[in-house]
């Protein structure tokens, strides 16, 4: 499939996790850090409950565009998190194109809460 600049990949919303869930992703990334998964710890952190892993938007990302583009296709990922996601909070994610030089296609991809906060921004590439 050709792509040009300005075309949608998707938009999507992916379901919040849950306390369960993040426990869960913690013990599998074998991520120590107690914010994901320590109420008392991610209070006293300044946060109002514990925070969604990063790498759980990343993944998001991952599996959308090998899903949209094909797996084998995709070449490089990079990731920024911009503010926290919290438990049960779904994100709405998109993935738009912004260049297009010979068989090289770039996008940006964003993640968003409900409220427009946008949580993360990513560019990706892949082959045409």
């Amino acid at each position: 499939m050709a792509h040009r600049e300005g075309d949608r990949l998707f938009e999507v919303t992916v379901p919040g996790a849950d306390r369960a869930r993040l426990a869960d992703f913690s013990a599998g990334t074998e991520d120590p850090n107690p914010i994901h998964t320590d109420e008392e710890f991610a209070k006293a952190a300044g946060f109002p409950t514990v925070l969604q892993q990063g790498p759980m938007t990343t993944a998001h990302f991952a599996r959308l565009l090998a899903e949209r583009v094909g797996q084998d296709r995709l070449r490089w990922l990079d990731v920024t998190f911009t503010a926290p996601v919290f438990p049960e909070e779904d994100l709405r994610i998109e993935a738009v194109v912004t260049a297009v030089e010979g068989d090289a296609v770039t996008c940006a991809l964003t993640a968003a809460k409900a409220d427009g906060t946008v949580t993360a921004k990513a560019e990706a590439g892949f082959g045409a």
